[in-house]
């Protein structure tokens, strides 16, 4: 069996980690699209138009992305928690360190805007690891982080930065 040298196997850990991030992102925003349809479909079936958060004259397209508002998807997709419409910088530190971020695969979005959205994501596990990613699909923008984030608290960092618009995000981490 041939050993590698340690600085290799390190980068062939860091690029599975990194591949794996995005193809978890990949996943999450197919189940994304899926459960929007699905939550879009029962609303209509049943007549509540009051619990979709934002007007549907407004805005077409029901996917999650295009929702304004804090968003979390937790089990690989699988569920979706609509957090607030107007969260604030406590409500968003409040949900990621809330997160179970070592036994869950979570997803958290910040939608600005119709089409405009921040994530972070993953989970601490090292078969996942953590990602993040911008998206604005009006400009066909779409960055991926390109060193994973290190930490929970790096998450925050990173998606409070956003929030606030001051492009720290942006400077001190490189986006592909």
């Amino acid at each position: 069996m041939v050993e590698l040298s340690p600085w290799l196997n390190l980068f062939a850990k860091i690029g599975i980690a990194i591949g794996a991030c995005v193809l978890g992102y990949i996943v999450v925003r197919i189940v994304a699209g899926f459960l929007a349809d699905v939550i879009t479909w029962s609303g209509s079936e049943i007549g509540d138009k009051g619990d979709h958060p934002t007007d549907p004259e407004e805005d077409t397209d029901e996917s999650i992305e295009h929702v304004p508002g804090l968003h979390v998807l937790s089990d690989y997709g699988a569920e979706h928690t609509f957090v607030d419409k107007f969260p604030t910088e406590q409500t968003i530190c409040a949900t990621i360190r809330g997160l179970d971020w070592l036994g869950g695969f979570h997803q958290v979005l910040l939608v600005t805007s119709p089409g405009v959205c921040f994530e972070v994501g993953g989970s601490l596990h090292p078969e996942d690891g953590l990602s993040s990613s911008y998206s604005d699909s009006k400009k066909g923008v779409f960055k991926v982080i390109s060193e994973s984030p290190s930490s929970v608290a790096h998450m925050e960092e990173l998606m409070v930065s956003f929030y606030r618009g001051d492009g720290r995000w942006e400077r001190l981490n490189v986006y592909d």
